[in-house]
């Protein structure tokens, strides 16, 4: 029983795009019905036409075409059983008033016309041959029972046998068509859900590998850490002139070996704020990057370093510390690549529509513009002279900060004529 149900159910379903077609069909066959009774009347007042059946079809046609619009759920299951129903009901009485007028021409095209729409109505195969074959018999009933002659007879039953005919081929490569679209259909969203599926799976295998990474950016980092702090603690105890006394070459190499030891701490420390510190998802506060900007410059001004703050700064929504390393990273960039005596810094600040903009501009020896990509990018350094406290992550470091916060920073320079290094954090 339950299996009846279900194809019962499946045979009165439409696809959405069919129910908006089959109910615009309706809305706007209704006054069309009625009009085209009225223009008969006119030019033939004698036709029968019983029941009031302009009215009353007109009626049912508004109504059956509006039920999609009260947005009911079984309504809308059944819809192609509430359109079936309505064009046998209308196809049987339009037969039987075309017999009451002898088949009269008017009559006997809008059938012909009716039939041939009607089965282009229906979407399903076993509702066209039920609908074909039903009428076909009423007509023949009716052509069977009139008082045509056997030659208006036979031209009635032929011409409509072979509309039902065409009309039923025509429906019938229209449903083929329409399995094969559905079929291609499914695959297609098959194919969508398992690559879908692939890609949820991938990013997972990702986020994992990501935090593998970092894991091990973090152990490696601190194992590293270890024996540099090591080797530092050991050639600071042989250059103690208290402790130990070697000559001019030893110490010299010594003093060479703490230097490189600080180098490598902090490309390994820099390795670990890359990898580690700059998770987007890190809480944000309001930031007033007035104080904040104002630490930094007090820890880094001295007798031959001046940083101005051109304009007032606002307060942000952003990791603060986050930020802290953004504008120290820049404003120690700034002083650590200077070739004048004196470092002059100014920070300006503007607000746009859209974002707050900040400048960070020195007086250094600028930046050839086939090299402002370059210094963006990891261990990417100009100068040729190893510093020990310049390993090329800083910049970097501050780029991946701004745009993981969904900013942007460049840098305007030429050779020769000082840097501006230009930010932007979204309002």
């Amino acid at each position: 029983m339950n299996k009846v149900l279900k194809y019962l159910q499946d045979i009165g379903q439409l696809e959405p795009l069919e129910i908006k077609n089959s109910s615009f069909t309706f809305i706007l066959a209704g006054p069309s019905t009625y009009i085209y009774v009225m223009i008969m009347l006119y030019y033939n007042p004698d036709l029968i036409i019983p029941y009031d059946g302009e009215i009353v079809f007109t009626l049912l046609f508004i109504l059956v075409g509006l039920v999609p619009y009260f947005k009911n759920k079984f309504l809308n299951e059944i819809y192609g059983w509430i359109t079936f129903l309505t064009l046998l009901i209308f196809q049987y009485y339009l037969t039987y008033t075309t017999a009451l007028n002898d088949f009269s021409l008017d009559y006997l095209l809008v059938t012909y016309v009716f039939i041939f729409g009607a089965v282009l109505l229906l979407s399903n195969r076993l509702l066209v041959i039920i609908f074909s074959a039903s009428q076909l018999i009423h007509l023949a009933y009716r052509v069977y029972y009139s008082d045509l002659d056997r030659m208006s007879e036979s031209a009635i039953l032929v011409s409509m046998t072979t509309i039902f005919i065409f009309s039923f081929l025509v429906m019938n490569g229209l449903i083929r068509y329409r399995k094969k679209l559905e079929a291609v259909n499914v695959e297609l969203e098959e194919r969508i859900h398992q690559r879908t599926l692939d890609l949820e799976n991938r990013a997972k295998e990702l986020l994992q590998k990501n935090k593998d990474l970092e894991e091990f950016a973090y152990v490696v980092s601190h194992d590293l850490k270890r024996p540099l702090r090591n080797i530092y603690t050991l050639t600071d105890w042989l250059t103690d002139e208290d402790e130990y006394e070697f000559n001019k070459e030893a110490n010299q190499s010594l003093q060479l070996i703490k230097e490189q030891v600080i180098q490598m701490d902090l490309l390994v420390e820099g390795i670990l704020h890359y990898s580690l510190q700059i998770d987007k998802d890190k809480p944000v506060s309001l930031v007033d990057a007035q104080a904040l900007v104002k630490r930094i410059i007090a820890v880094n001004s001295s007798e031959t370093v001046s940083i101005k703050l051109e304009e007032r700064l606002p307060s942000i929504l952003f990791n603060e510390s986050q930020l802290l390393q953004v504008f120290q990273n820049l404003i120690q960039n700034a002083i650590k690549h200077t070739d004048k005596e004196s470092v002059e810094i100014h920070i300006g600040y503007q607000k746009t529509k859209t974002d707050h903009q900040f400048s960070i501009t020195d007086n250094g020896p600028g930046i050839d513009k086939k090299y402002h990509t370059k210094i963006f990018e990891l261990f990417q350094k100009l100068e040729v002279n190893s510093e020990v406290d310049s390993i090329g992550i800083g910049l970097a470091l501050v780029k991946k900060i701004i745009e993981r916060n969904n900013g942007e920073i460049h840098i305007e320079s030429s050779a020769g004529n000082g840097a501006t290094f230009v930010f932007t954090i979204p309002i």
